[in-house]
């Protein structure tokens, strides 16, 4: 199948889908180890949906939001091998959401969500890979005062939110449309498990703010540590199972970044997951999962599904996981070949000299007289 084909079936087919998640399909952009080649591609178009009426409170419970939230997204990933050891991606999602009132009402939201732009350098190769990973992400021309907006994932009190208005207009940055960017930093690394499995672990520092480096009162901005692991296994030579976890935890915020000055609700939440991978061929895969929060502190409580295609241009083994082709392990490069010494000349062998005694000649019989 055409590379032309290929995107025109991925699109047509995750353009009917909805969807809704911001991390990619479970695991942050840029939480991988592997790097691609000058030349090489990975692009995936993927949607998700979850719907949630209850969220984590300060205390490890689950009270109820007072309404259900929908959210649909429809998101397309793309990452270039650009330099030698060096790779940048670009995540641009379509957001819709919606908030309906258990007493009645509904404010909806569409349009682009935060882009996602971000570079990976190739610290180290082989079998045990790793990669530093620095990103940026940002609204696409998001309104911090509609409600329930399409910028962030959640704030730190859900249980405030402005009463219904047809205008859908009030300051919602404490939770559902928090509108900043964000600075990441983050140390990936990888491996092969065992026969026909692989693994991933890495760490994250984040930065969100509105008002950058800001340390007023009144500023937006706080600071996350993360992680991230997988665990790949071939079931079978086209099909792929990979678990998926994913933490965030609060370490310092501004007094206001939870819009409360009397107290600070630090945020916390912890996500896991299960993708399934089907490799139609060395080039295009279909895949489809689930993520799940089964902890956290100040978040919503949901369970989000998602389904997409990706295809890609690489020369990674399948231990690569969607990264990779079908090959079970990476040609090795040609090793250099060693410059060959000229054969030195073997001297002529000099020519044997004749030796003293002569044969003796053969006797002569006496001539008989």
């Amino acid at each position: 199948m055409s590379l032309r084909r290929i995107v025109a079936v991925a699109f047509l087919a995750s353009a009917t889908l909805t969807l809704a998640s911001l991390s990619h399909a479970g695991i942050p952009e840029g939480a991988t180890p592997w790097v691609l080649k000058p030349g090489e591609f990975y692009s995936e178009v993927y949607g998700s949906v979850f719907a949630a009426n209850t969220f984590l409170d300060n205390n490890n419970e689950r009270p109820p939001l007072n309404g259900k939230l929908d959210q649909r997204e429809l998101v397309s990933f793309n990452e270039l091998g650009w330099k030698k050891s060096a790779t940048i991606w670009i995540a641009v999602p379509f957001a819709n959401r919606g908030f309906t009132r258990f007493s009645g009402g509904t404010s909806t939201s569409t349009g682009l969500g935060d882009i996602d732009l971000g570079i990976r350098k190739r610290l180290r190769g082989g079998e045990t890979p790793m990669s530093l990973a620095l990103g940026w992400t940002a609204p696409l021309g998001g309104n911090r005062k509609l409600f329930p907006g399409i910028d962030g994932d959640g704030g730190t009190d859900p249980t405030k939110y402005p009463p219904y208005s047809p205008s859908d207009a009030s300051d919602t940055s404490l939770y559902f449309n928090q509108g900043l960017q964000s600075l990441r930093a983050g140390l990936d690394f990888g491996g092969h498990a065992w026969k026909g499995a692989f693994w991933t672990a890495g760490g994250e520092f984040r930065y969100r703010f509105l008002e950058f480096l800001s340390t007023n009162k009144s500023s937006h901005n706080a600071r996350f540590v993360g992680a991230n692991a997988s665990l790949g296994w071939w079931v079978q030579r086209s099909l792929l199972l990979t678990g998926v976890f994913q933490g965030e935890w609060l370490t310092s915020q501004s007094e206001n970044y939870d819009q409360d000055l009397a107290a600070d609700k630090a945020p916390k939440r912890i996500l896991a997951g299960i993708r399934a991978t089907w490799r139609v061929d060395d080039r295009m895969d279909v895949f489809a999962g689930s993520a799940h929060v089964v902890n956290g502190q100040n978040v919503i409580h949901y369970d989000q599904y998602y389904f997409g295609i990706a295809w890609r241009q690489s020369s990674l083994s399948r231990y690569a996981g969607a990264y990779g082709g079908t090959k079970e392990s990476v040609a090795a490069a040609p090793a250099a070949a060693a410059p060959q010494k000229k054969a030195e000349a073997k001297p002529k062998s000099e020519p044997k000299p004749k030796s003293s005694k002569s044969k003796p000649s053969p006797k002569t019989e006496p001539k008989s007289k």
